[in-house]
């Protein structure tokens, strides 16, 4: 049994979100925990954050009536989504972002095996990017490993493992494999990228092949040339109906393969789900 925290904002959740959610924890055979982001007190701190958010509307900034209209939709969306919960042992935890959400996320993640959000979780209060900063944020922080989910995830046919030799990037490989043991009768690619700066075969394939065998029947090997941000999104953009996985997203040390901008790319520009760990 494992135990999953799954990320919604209180007023912009969906039904299907939260089906997606469920689906997984039932892959998983683990406990789910939905976390409700309840941004009416939110405020931002840019200055405090790794990925601040180019405008920020504050509640104090909203009307009287704006208020009680957003109190009325986050009590009856909270009221829906305990009907929707109520067939299911689902726990449903409510966080009010008094003080710093990404922070109170934080130290739940410490406590479970996979945070579980959508590409566009944010506060509606925020104008974000894309991806927003609150999914960054996560991303870049959280203590346990995260799995971004697009608004609509086709069905998955095959897992797809970044790989560059590094630690992290086979850290990543290996924790998604023993999260989800369903998905390792699928076909997988490892695609590994090499330029000038990348030895122009694939590190320690003896090693990897050894390991990748003892839980796939089916493997294939890819090998791009080219720059790896730029040639692993392009690949990706020909993908559907997988999943990736990287390791050490915005993270020094071995996680230059695996910059930001590579999840971020392929979050904002793809509908594939992205799975990510800090070793």
């Amino acid at each position: 049994m494992k135990k999953i925290l799954a990320i919604i904002d209180t007023l912009r959740f969906t039904e299907d979100q939260v089906k997606e959610f469920r689906n997984f924890a039932r892959k998983t055979n683990s406990l789910l925990a939905i976390v409700c982001l309840d941004n009416l007190c939110a405020f931002a701190h840019p200055g405090a954050s790794l990925f601040p958010e180019p405008a920020v509307i504050e509640y104090d900034q909203i009307g009287i009536d704006g208020r009680t209209a957003l109190q009325w939709e986050r009590n009856k969306n909270l009221k829906r989504l305990h009907q929707i919960c109520d067939d299911s042992e689902i726990k449903i935890i409510v966080k009010e972002a008094v003080s710093s959400p990404v922070e109170e996320v934080m130290l739940l993640s410490r406590f479970a095996d996979l945070l579980l959000m959508n590409s566009n979780t944010s506060f509606a209060a925020l104008t974000d990017t894309i991806p927003p900063g609150f999914v960054k944020e996560m991303l870049a922080g959280s203590q346990c490993p995260v799995l971004v989910l697009p608004d609509k995830i086709p069905p998955v046919k095959e897992i797809i493992f970044s790989y560059n030799g590094s630690y992290s990037s086979m850290f990543a490989i290996k924790c998604f494999t023993l999260m989800f043991p369903d998905f390792c009768k699928m076909p997988v690619k490892v695609v590994y990228v090499t330029d000038d700066e990348q030895p122009a075969d694939m590190p320690f394939t003896e090693n990897l092949k050894s390991y990748l065998e003892a839980h796939y029947p089916e493997i294939d090997y890819v090998i791009l040339q080219g720059d790896p941000p730029e040639s692993l999104h392009n690949y990706l953009s020909q993908r559907n109906g997988c999943i990736v996985t990287y390791g050490a997203f915005g993270r020094s040390g071995d996680s230059d393969f695996f910059q930001r901008s590579i999840t971020s790319n392929v979050l904002s520009a793809t509908s594939i789900p992205v799975f990510v760990t800090h070793p």
